[in-house]
């Protein structure tokens, strides 16, 4: 059991126990034709689909809209770097890793692959590298001995990476855009999708790896973690999303510098998502439950030209990540719509190497830490250096730009006064200001793009490094509108922009719940099935909370999914009552999709059940989350309108 408390279940009307979980792992040969037949003719809601070990490559796409498990043997990931000089070539060498105490034992395979060089330059990237056995490790000193190569030459920029045991080549060639992806995830209220243990390989065909698309403001989140993406160009996308409805965490993502691809971008246009900007801020723990925004977690990026593209409504988490000689990027109401709502940047870390070349052959052209184009947030508590070099000269770490001022495109075009739609340090609440707007010589015209204004600054605070807190601002060189308009004019400090704490902003748990409860202990639940029947008759399931603690915890009413398990009778609509020791009603349910209020009830609690892990796979079945006393309590469940059948109650530790 977790936490202080314990809890014990025991069925009063002489039923038997059996398991609460009845996902079945369904093992695919790998390939995209296996891995969509067993989606669409076997795989339940819950289920896994497996995939073995070896490297697969899938020239079609392949569609999940079911709540689903898609899992790898493993991806491998990129560990750390050197920047030791070494010929290309077999047998024993040395390198020493740029940090110390990395997770290398002996007898492992490595692989160290050269990390790209700046355009123009000549210089191969990963396809070079150097693979074999560890041989040993102490403090920085790695000894390996390698067994096979790719390239040659003399290079002195690397990364080092576990060895991967599931790829998939994307070889998919999609239709340019990066919603046309090669896994398209359609996700479902139903629970969530889960993506892990896969090595993603781009090749010379172009299309996103992983699309998510989102039907509602608020739903189960994609769950991607422990994975490998390899982008190499062609102006696509890692993982793609038109929703905010994600988590990321543990992944590797690299580039080839190819200035073209993104490792993460979303993009939420014309649909559910755009009330994004009339909804107000869900930044920190005013996202409840972690359920509104997108969170980045625990991941590290490698030579990419921007790790994100941050656009149209998307709330982002963006945190204790690593940017190995890389940016990140956004869209404000420019050359897209709408642009981003709000991004929280913290307790990250950027890498720039300065290798004090003039002539750029080896330091990376990084030209910005982050580059925000639109909408609020907080940048707090990075790790920054100063983005100064011989070769180009001294950059932004945190750069701010309203382009529509400048920009013929986009339904904002060639604005000329403040505040310019969506712009940098504008948001939405209380005492908005509603301006219809119908574009007349802009993209869009005759349509819709009315919007509100509202002063929502970005924060920026306790940067640490070189960098700091440094803060400039950007504009294009060409005026398109000839207009006169400057940057300096619509983002100033301590009005668009502060350098100091936002007052009352907390950060959201971290890691993500969702991140740990796939770690919950098996001894976190326990369940009960029954027949049904009325009056006195019905399923009573008695449970206690110990200890000197409350306990959180997640108590279901299962009937309908019941059936694809092969349970006959199964009760179809049920309902269920939480009792507390002295017999008293203290909360009910019956639709877990429609919270009733009333007892210990006093919010809504959809989302929270979504988020919990532990969504009944079906509408009609019943869900409260309750945070009890220690004490003894009651689940009753009956049938609505009298109705009998074969029903489970389970009951689930979220602490």
């Amino acid at each position: 059991m977790k936490g202080a408390g314990t809890f014990l279940l025991t069925l009063i009307l002489g039923a038997f126990s059996v398991p609460a979980v009845f996902a079945t792992s369904r093992l695919s040969d790998g390939t995209a034709a296996s891995v969509q037949y067993l989606h669409d003719n076997s795989a339940q809601e819950g289920d896994t689909i497996t995939l073995p070990a070896g490297t697969f490559t899938w020239t079609v796409p392949v569609t999940i809209s079911k709540a689903i498990r898609l899992k790898g043997a493993g991806s491998g990931r990129i560990i750390g770097n050197t920047k030791s000089s070494a010929v290309v070539g077999t047998g024993l060498k040395t390198f020493a890793t740029a940090r110390a105490g990395l997770p290398i034992t002996a007898g492992q395979v490595l692989r160290i692959a050269k990390m790209p060089g700046s355009p123009g330059s000549g210089q191969p990237a990963r396809g070079t590298y150097m693979q074999g056995i560890v041989t040993s490790y102490s403090g920085t000193t790695l000894v390996m001995n390698i067994t096979s190569t790719g390239g040659s030459g003399t290079w002195r920029f690397w990364w080092i990476a576990t060895m991967p045991a599931t790829t998939i080549v994307n070889a998919y060639q999609g239709n340019g855009n990066s919603y046309d992806g090669m896994l398209r995830i359609n996700q479902s209220q139903n629970g969530h999708t889960e993506v892990s243990g896969i090595r993603f390989l781009a090749s010379a065909h172009k299309s996103s790896f992983v699309s998510l698309y989102a039907s509602a403001w608020i739903m189960p989140k994609t769950l991607i973690h422990d994975c490998w993406f390899e982008n190499d160009g062609g102006g696509v996308d890692a993982i793609f999303a038109a929703s905010n409805q994600g988590l990321v965490w543990n992944c590797s993502f690299d580039d080839t510098w190819s200035q073209a691809a993104a490792a993460i971008t979303l993009k939420w246009e014309f649909g559910a998502g755009d009330v994004s900007w009339r909804t107000n801020s869900t930044m920190g723990t005013n996202d409840l439950n972690g359920a509104t925004n997108f969170y980045v977690e625990d991941c590290d990026f490698h030579g990419y030209l921007g790790v994100a593209d941050f656009d149209s409504n998307s709330r982002v988490v963006f945190r204790h990540n690593l940017l190995d000689n890389s940016s990140i990027s956004s869209h404000g109401a420019d050359t897209g719509p709408i642009g981003l709502r709000h991004v929280e940047i913290y307790d990250n870390e950027l890498i720039f190497d300065n290798f004090g070349d003039c002539d750029g052959s080896l330091t990376l052209p990084v030209p910005w830490f982050f580059w925000l184009r639109g909408g609020t947030g907080v940048i707090t508590n990075n790790v920054l250096p100063a983005l100064s070099s011989c070769a180009w000269g001294n950059k932004g770490n945190i750069v701010f730009s309203v382009l529509n001022t400048r920009r013929s495109s986009g339904p904002y075009c060639c604005w000329g006064t403040y505040p310019a739609p969506h712009q940098v340090g504008q948001g939405f609440g209380p005492g908005a200001v509603y301006h219809q707007y119908f574009p007349t010589n802009c993209w869009g015209q005759g349509q819709n793009f009315s919007y509100y204004t509202r002063a929502e600054p970005v924060y920026v605070w306790s940067n640490s490094g070189t960098g700091g807190n440094r803060v400039s601002l950007n504009q294009d060189d060409t005026d398109e509108c000839g207009n006169g308009q400057n940057v300096a004019s619509y983002v100033l400090a301590n009005r668009d922009y502060v350098i100091a704490p936002k007052p009352g902003y907390q950060k959201f748990t971290y890691p993500h719940p969702l991140a740990t409860s796939l770690n919950r202990a098996t001894l976190g639940n326990i369940s009960t099935r029954s027949f049904v029947r009325t009056g006195d008759n019905v399923m009573i399931g008695g449970f206690i909370v110990q200890g000197t603690e409350p306990k959180t915890v997640i108590i279901r009413a299962n009937g309908p999914s019941l059936t694809r398990f092969g349970i006959p009778d199964a009760l179809a609509d049920p309902t269920l009552e939480l009792h507390d020791g002295t017999g008293a009603l203290i909360a009910s349910n019956y639709n877990w999709q429609t919270t009733h209020i009333g007892g210990i009830i006093t919010a809504d609690q959809v989302s929270a059940i979504q988020n919990s892990g532990y969504a009944p796979s079906q509408a009609s079945e019943s869900a409260i989350i309750a945070t009890l006393p220690p004490g003894s309590y009651t689940a009753i469940v009956s049938g609505v309108n009298n109705t009998t059948g074969v029903a489970l109650v389970d009951v689930y530790d979220l602490q």
